[in-house]
């Protein structure tokens, strides 16, 4: 039988995804939650790297290797897979909420990312280092702003849950304190509390001192290993994206499918199954912010960062024929905010989800024929 061997690397590919996305998610929600960051800013951030590194160095490769068509085709069809394949899959599983910031900034950035390529694309007919240069200066600002802007509205949260306790607690202690003790004897702690004062002043701190430096360790201890997993799992996704893409170039090049058709189909879904794989586990897990906020963040690092890398080393010819692709990319991310406007309001639900995943079939199918 032909390409058993291409095929059963295929699968251990799969294999190193599924177990890479999962551990990747969990330990990305346990820095979260240790830090205060919203599950948003890390699938943004964190998680949307690390699963766009197949892209990166597919893309890198494939420029140094004078493939232009495999990096723009690597992209469009990874973002397009992104938008229509994985937010399908994971909407179909549950409902995913479109925060406020995500419709605001988020979706219009992404929006933007496109719309500067086909400008820098388009003007010389190739992505320049200098172009390169700008759009990784976009990106990383992205990157800053979605972390800043996220943690402060963490913090905004947390001091809005504490006031109330605050207030609904004072009223109760001086109460307490003006019923038995008085105003003035209040003001006046008697010996046996001095006393006590005094023992607990040299207790408590030493008790305390201990019991606390034990727990900022096993912190410490415990960041580090989160830090470590999400290390392999990426290096999981990484290689498990290589077998997957490698062999199926193998197969699809042994069938007589041209580069192009390659790099939208076959190497885009190889390079975005750690975003399909993470966004599915993610919505399974019930942390739907994540899976919104990868795609959305991958977007963004696919364009400004996968393609502006490569052009730092040198100029990508780019072919006027993507521009139909990324208008097509600029509609359906565009598409999401009509999610936020109909039933049920501010969310993509199963019936967008289905609606998607069709779009995303047609799409290949189209790109198959032309």
């Amino acid at each position: 039988m032909p390409y058993v061997v291409e095929f059963a690397f295929i699968l251990i590919g799969f294999v190193l995804l599924v177990v890479g996305a999962d551990k990747l998610v969990e330990s990305a929600s346990n820095i979260a939650a240790r830090f205060g960051m919203p599950e948003r800013v890390i699938g943004l951030t964190i998680v949307a790297v690390g699963t766009s590194l197949p892209e990166l160095v597919v893309s890198v490769t494939s420029g140094a290797g004078g493939h232009a068509d495999m990096v723009f085709g690597n992209v469009v069809g990874s973002c397009l897979a992104n938008i229509l394949l994985i937010l399908g899959i994971s909407s179909l599983i549950s409902p995913i909420p479109l925060a406020r910031s995500t419709r605001r900034f988020e979706i219009p950035a992404s929006i933007a990312s496109v719309v500067l390529l086909l400008v820098f694309a388009n003007t010389g007919g190739q992505i320049t280092v200098v172009e390169g240069a700008a759009m990784l200066a976009f990106f990383a600002a992205f990157m800053v702003r979605s972390a800043v802007v996220g943690t402060r509205a963490k913090r905004a949260e947390d001091m809005s849950d504490v006031e109330p306790l605050a207030l609904a607690a004072t009223p109760a202690a001086d109460s307490a304190g003006t019923l038995e003790q008085g105003p003035m004897v209040a003001a006046s702690p008697s010996a046996g509390s001095v006393a006590g004062l005094a023992q607990g002043s040299v207790a408590a701190p030493a008790a305390g001192s201990a019991t606390g430096t034990a727990a900022v360790k096993l912190r410490q201890q415990n960041l580090l290993i989160d830090v470590l997993i999400i290390a392999v799992s990426i290096v999981l996704l990484k290689f498990g994206a290589d077998f997957v893409v490698d062999n199926s170039v193998i197969v699809a090049s042994g069938l007589g499918v041209s580069e192009r058709v390659i790099g939208i189909t076959v190497v885009a879904l190889g390079t975005c199954l750690p975003e399909l794989v993470t966004g599915v586990v993610a919505a399974l897990k019930g942390n739907t912010e994540i899976a919104v906020g990868n795609v959305i963040g991958s977007n963004v690092a696919n364009v400004l960062l996968v393609i502006g890398a490569p052009a730092l080393f040198s100029a990508v010819p780019y072919d006027a024929a993507y521009n139909v692709d990324f208008i097509l990319q600029i509609v359906f991310t565009a598409a999401l905010l009509a999610c936020a406007f109909h039933r049920p309001r501010n969310r993509v639900g199963r019936i967008d989800g289905i609606v998607f995943t069709f779009l995303y079939v047609a799409y290949i199918v189209a790109s198959l024929l032309r």
